[in-house]
């Protein structure tokens, strides 16, 4: 036989043994994916359900509420200003506002002067006369620093001296120390900033009409969207101080608004600048000690007031017979079992909310020492749970 014989069926003799390793690893992996689709279908252990958090640590800290807020003015209607001087305008001196005791223009060559007081003036004064307008000038004068009989009804030698000095200081002379009505003009507040103004040199103006208007007072600061307080707060704005009482969310105090209006800040505003609300800083007048829970754990809540739930007293000593935070008896030490066995270990507390910080609420507990207190119940251990 030659040797290209021989070679030809060696080579047919090879080729059903590699068809044979071929089916062989083929039945070895059908019998492998077989036995997986028998194997049980369990979840890796860390990929389980995690137990349910039915508590969370709380901590008592010191809070003074300090918070930016929009503060929303309340304006009176503008006033006139009115003139009690006739003739051709002079002398202006408005521009920059007008100020009690000082000149606000010339009406033939004579000042005519700024007076803020309590109650305007309309007529010729003289030493002897009476009356609640002469006891506003006194007033007027003595706050300014002239000679006067503060808190007199009466037009003393002493009040001429002061109106003789007034006079004197803003370029009128006055020999009998009377006052002329023609040389006043009331404004409502110690210094004022017109927004109209027609007393300008070489106008005519006429005793008894407008010769500018100024903003209406300033009688209110609400907080925009502001929840009251339980404790008296500090209002800081402007560089002005004033308290807003508890249980409100506006300012009423007159001085506190009429300090404020007189403010160069103030008066920069125009009315769709305070019709916008003005920025101001509100703060506990005295700081008040509160517990820190997350605000989940608070229920119940109407308006300021709610609860929470904390552990009972005697959370590890066995069995008790006290009613539970749902009302009912239980184990005190009680673990596991759902919201029932969970709600056994806490009672229920009543609390006011003063604040909010980053998702927790700041309460005052009632009739419970808040430092006491180390955790409270959260998730289904209140979900039952009623404010009582």
């Amino acid at each position: 036989m030659s040797d290209k014989s021989k070679k030809s069926r060696a080579g047919e003799r090879r080729v059903p043994v590699v068809w044979v390793i071929l089916a062989v690893a083929l039945a070895a992996s059908l019998a492998v994916g077989a036995c997986a689709l028998w194997l049980p279908d369990r979840a890796p252990a860390l990929l389980g359900s995690a137990s349910e958090v039915t508590s969370a640590p709380v901590n008592v800290q010191q809070y003074d509420g300090v918070q930016q807020v929009t503060m929303l003015p309340t304006v009176a209607a503008k006033r006139d200003l009115t003139g009690n001087a006739s003739g051709i305008v002079t002398g202006d001196w408005s521009e920059k506002g007008l100020a009690s005791g000082k000149k606000a223009y010339k009406v033939n060559d004579r000042a005519v002067i700024a007076l803020a007081t309590s109650a305007p003036l309309y007529r010729d004064m003289k030493t002897g006369d009476t009356g609640d307008d002469v006891f506003a000038l006194n007033n007027e004068l003595a706050r300014l620093g002239y000679s006067a009989a503060a808190q007199s009804n009466t037009y003393t030698w002493a009040t001429a001296q002061g109106v003789t000095k007034l006079l004197a200081d803003n370029g009128n002379t006055s020999s009998s120390g009377d006052l002329p009505i023609a040389d006043v003009l009331w404004i409502p507040s110690a210094s004022v900033q017109p927004v109209s103004w027609t007393a300008t040199p070489g106008a005519t103006v006429q005793a008894g009409t407008a010769v500018g208007q100024v903003p209406g007072a300033l009688t209110k600061l609400t907080i925009m969207n502001g929840q009251a307080s339980d404790q008296d707060r500090t209002i800081s704005m402007f560089g002005q101080t004033g308290v807003i009482p508890a249980g409100q969310t506006a300012v009423t105090d007159a001085k506190f608004c009429n300090a404020v209006a007189a403010t160069k800040d103030y008066r920069s505003f125009d009315e769709a600048a305070l019709s916008a609300g003005l920025s101001a800083t509100v703060s506990l007048k005295q700081p008040v000690r509160v517990l820190r829970v997350p605000a989940a754990a608070v229920f119940g809540v109407n308006g300021t007031q709610g609860c929470i739930a904390v552990p009972k007293s005697a959370s590890a000593s066995g069995a008790s017979d006290a009613p539970n935070a749902s009302g009912t008896s239980g184990t005190s030490g009680a673990t596991g079992g759902g919201a029932d066995s969970a709600a056994a270990n806490y009672d229920v507390v009543k609390v006011t909310i003063t604040g909010s910080e980053l998702g927790a609420s700041l309460v005052q507990t009632d009739g419970v020492d808040a430092a006491t207190i180390s955790n409270v119940a959260i998730g289904s251990a209140i979900a039952n749970e009623s404010c009582r």
